[in-house]
């Protein structure tokens, strides 16, 4: 895989996520008020905690992808290796010996967080895209399209990602069952 500008970006995003869902989970274990006698073990842990879940992301190539076309397969792999981190983060703590009290409350709310911030920034990033692409085709041109199965669906997906000078403005299908539904917020 080539390490450009925007893996290091991506890199940047998913290490400080990762810092903000751990002293996130602290933070929200002790209901927002982080007693200062945990205040150390939070920071003092996030020096193995940060590298090894960025060590498993990159191994389960969260970064070959790209964010405008986040799909279902890329959130499964996301919740793949944050379950992964979050199975070998405590055993890693165990481990080394780290004298600090980590709160299982913490071990659990973590990964919430994580797949929270990781997957949600994924998805608000691929959404912008979708809608300042859409946007950009004012002068399109309605079409009507002919059926509403998976050919459909990619067609639609296409247009929308290209910018097309066409724009679909109904779906035509012979499956009664289909009339009054959506496609992708095109009516069949």
């Amino acid at each position: 895989m080539r390490f450009n500008k925007n893996t290091a970006l991506v890199l940047l995003h998913d290490a400080l996520a990762a810092v903000l869902a751990w002293l996130g989970a602290y933070s929200i274990r002790f209901n927002l008020s982080l007693p200062t006698a945990y205040v150390d073990d939070a920071l003092s842990t996030l020096a193995w905690v940060v590298p090894l879940q960025g060590l498993i992301f990159w191994r389960f190539g969260l970064y070959r992808g790209l964010w405008r076309f986040a799909s279902l397969p890329d959130l499964k792999r996301l919740l793949r290796a944050v379950g992964l981190a979050a199975a070998l983060v405590p055993a890693i703590l165990i481990l080394t010996r780290i004298g600090a009290l980590v709160p299982r409350s913490v071990l659990l709310l973590d990964p919430l967080l994580l797949v929270t911030l990781m997957g949600g920034s994924r998805l608000l990033y691929r959404l912008w895209k979708e809608h300042r692409l859409s946007l950009s085709g004012g002068d399109a041109v309605p079409v009507l399209v002919t059926g509403a199965g998976t050919a459909a669906d990619m067609l639609l997906r296409e247009l929308r990602r290209v910018g097309a000078s066409w724009r679909a403005v109904g779906l035509l299908d012979d499956n009664p069952s289909l009339k009054g539904r959506h496609l992708q917020g095109v009516p069949v």
